[in-house]
């Protein structure tokens, strides 16, 4: 499933802005990562899912998962103590991302991605880090 996120992302994220698109296995991964790459590079990582109950009596198995990710978008810039400039930059590539993951259906999920929240922080000198935590679901299926 994280496999069809970043191949969705990766196509429609095509402005020249956007460095590339990367994976982070948990939060340590997502933040040491986001010290090394370019700016303008937006990383995926997996937050969490969770079962519903199974819902079919008669046979079969069909259990909803709600899934939520997180998008992270570094931005490197070297400008003022505040990091007003950082702040900014943020703007466009939030932007970006909303219009590319707000109410789409991502191949191999069953609903629409909606936005639960976002947050900026510092990773080093000249990077900081605005992450978004998304929300779709899925469907496990079994005999």
């Amino acid at each position: 499933m994280l496999y069809d996120i970043v191949a969705y992302l990766t196509v429609h994220l095509s402005d020249p802005r956007w460095a590339g698109v990367d994976v982070a296995e948990d939060i340590d991964a997502l933040s040491a990562r986001a010290g090394q790459v370019e700016s303008g590079t937006a990383i995926i990582m997996p937050w969490s899912e969770t079962g519903r109950p199974q819902t079919l009596i008669s046979g079969g198995f069909r259990q909803k998962v709600d899934v939520q990710f997180v998008v992270g978008t570094v931005v490197r810039l070297y400008d003022g103590m505040m990091g007003a400039e950082r702040a900014m930059a943020f703007d466009a590539y939030r932007s970006d991302i909303e219009a590319a993951l707000a109410g789409v259906v991502i191949p191999g999920f069953r609903e629409p991605c909606e936005l639960v929240g976002g947050e900026t922080s510092p990773i080093s000198t000249g990077v900081s880090i605005y992450a978004q935590t998304w929300a779709t679901a899925r469907f496990l299926t079994g005999a």
